[in-house]
């Protein structure tokens, strides 16, 4: 059995070596994003922690954003219907555009971290999915509480092993929002440096993460997800 799921959120973190942040030179990433369709920022905001380009959302809870810092650069899509292939395309070239820019020579280390939706074939409720399949399954134990269970989750760390050199951080949880569907989180930490230059390595990283997400993390889940 396998699921289909729904990525509902994408974050890069790029680390970079420490250097003054100047914003006249971000306003430039920002003029030179704004004339690419589908990669410009509408909003430049200098801030006490770091510069931030930003689009409108147009939904609750959505987020498009760049934010510049003195060690890092921080994407955000979230909620905005973006694919992994989407989001692939503005990490490489809003890197590409803001570490040139900024005479950036390479990303020290990055993290990727991948949310999405999946809905149990075999309950309608993802608490009981969870409490009843995955965390203490056929007890009572639950009872031990006495009040009823809003939400519960697990969280799971896998680190280097082998020829693989990254960690992956997976969050499989409830979701408020819709208590019919299971929210699952990867977030994958790699380590070495990546040049300007090659920044398209980086949606290798990305995918990388989907991947283990909706391969791995979907598999455990689904073998649990039986009448």
């Amino acid at each position: 059995m396998t699921y289909d799921p729904r990525s509902i959120a994408f974050t890069a973190e790029l680390l970079h070596p420490p250097q003054q942040l100047r914003a006249d030179l971000v306003q430039s990433v920002h003029n030179q994003l704004y004339r690419q369709p589908g990669l410009g920022y509408q909003n430049f905001q200098v801030a006490p922690d770091g510069i931030h380009l930003s689009n409108l959302p147009q939904a609750p809870g959505q987020i498009s954003s760049a934010s510049f810092t003195w060690d890092r650069l921080v994407l955000r899509q979230e909620l905005c219907g973006s694919s992994v292939e989407d989001f692939a395309t503005r990490v490489v070239n809003v890197a590409t555009v803001g570490f040139q820019t900024l005479g950036v020579a390479a990303t020290l280390a990055q993290q990727f971290v991948v949310r999405s939706l999946v809905a149990p074939r075999h309950f309608r409720d993802g608490r009981e999915f969870l409490s009843q399949r995955l965390v203490a399954p056929g007890t009572d134990a639950w009872r031990s509480f006495g009040r009823p269970l809003q939400s519960l989750g697990l969280r799971l760390v896998f680190p280097p092993h082998e020829q693989a050199r990254e960690t992956f951080h997976v969050r499989i949880e409830t979701w408020p929002q819709d208590p019919r569907s299971i929210w699952i989180e990867n977030t994958g930490s790699f380590a070495g440096p990546i040049a300007t230059g090659e920044a398209p390595q980086l949606a290798n990283l990305l995918y990388a993460t989907y991947r283990y997400l909706t391969g791995p993390a979907c598999a455990f889940l689904a073998s649990f997800d039986t009448p």
